[in-house]
C-alpha cells in the first residue's frame, strides 16, 4: 500500500552486537505534552503510530519508540481475555524474528494522547509477563498495580476517563512508563522473573543477560 512508508523503525536498546547507548538516552527522556487542536506535526506522529501498529504484532507503541518526543501512544482499545493478551506479549518479544507478521489486532486500536493515571487501588496487584518492542527477545514478569483509573485525550480533543484492570491496566502503565522515559529494566525491584522461553538459543539468552547486566551497571541507580 502507498502509506506503507510510514511504518517506522522501532528504537531499540540493543541489537545483535551491543547496547545502543544513544537509543537508551533517547528513550530515557520524558516526552512533551500535546496541545489541542493538534498541530500537523502531532497528526503526522499519530499517522505513523497507526501505520506502525498495523504492521507490527504488538499491544501498543509509544511515540518515542518510533523516534518522536510527544506524549502519545497507540494501543489496543479493549482486550477480550487475558490469554489473548499473553499471546500478544509473546509475539511482541519475538517481533525481531517475525518481521513479516502483521498485527492481527490492527482494528482494535485507540490513540491515547497525554495519558495519565488519576487514581490507583494500592491494594490491587498484578504480576504478568511483559514484552517490549524496544527490548527485543526479552520477556519479564513485572509487578504492577492492577486496578487504576485513567484519563487521556482522543485526537479530536475529547477527554476519556475510565477504570482499567488486568491486561489493559498493564498495557496503559507500560506505555505511560515509556512516555515518562521509563524502561522495564530501570527498576529491578519491579522485576519478579524472566521468561526464558522467549529466547531461541542458549547463546541468545547469554547475550541478553550480558546486556541486562551492562545496562544495570551503566543506567540503574
Amino acid at each position: 500500500s502507498i502509506n506503507r512508508m510510514a511504518v517506522k523503525e522501532i528504537v531499540k536498546i540493543w541489537n545483535e552486537k551491543s547496547l545502543l547507548d544513544k537509543n537508551i538516552d533517547f528513550l530515557h527522556q520524558k516526552t512533551s505534552k500535546v496541545d489541542f487542536p493538534l498541530s500537523s506535526e502531532s497528526q503526522a506522529i499519530i499517522d505513523d503510530l497507526i501505520d506502525s501498529y498495523k504492521a507490527i504484532p504488538c499491544a501498543g507503541i509509544a511515540a518515542n519508540q518510533i523516534g518522536y518526543n510527544q506524549s502519545i501512544f497507540i494501543g489496543m482499545k479493549y482486550c477480550e481475555d487475558d490469554d489473548q493478551g499473553k499471546e500478544i506479549e509473546e509475539m511482541e518479544a519475538k517481533h525481531d524474528k517475525n518481521a513479516e507478521i502483521s498485527n492481527e489486532y490492527a482494528d482494535n486500536c485507540e490513540v491515547y494522547i497525554n495519558p495519565q493515571i488519576d487514581t490507583t487501588d494500592e491494594g490491587s496487584r498484578q504480576c504478568e509477563i511483559e514484552g517490549c518492542l524496544s527490548l527485543p527477545a526479552l520477556s519479564l514478569a513485572i509487578k504492577r498495580h492492577d486496578k487504576i483509573k485513567v484519563r487521556y485525550y482522543t485526537p479530536d480533543g475529547k477527554v476519556v476517563k475510565k477504570p482499567l484492570k488486568g491486561f489493559m491496566s498493564k498495557l496503559f502503565q507500560h506505555e505511560l512508563d515509556h512516555l515518562n522515559g521509563i524502561l522495564m529494566l530501570d527498576d529491578f525491584s519491579r522485576i519478579a522473573d524472566m521468561d526464558r522461553s522467549s529466547f531461541e538459543s542458549k547463546e541468545e539468552l547469554e547475550r541478553i543477560v550480558g546486556y541486562i547486566q551492562e545496562f544495570q551497571r551503566k543506567y540503574v541507580k
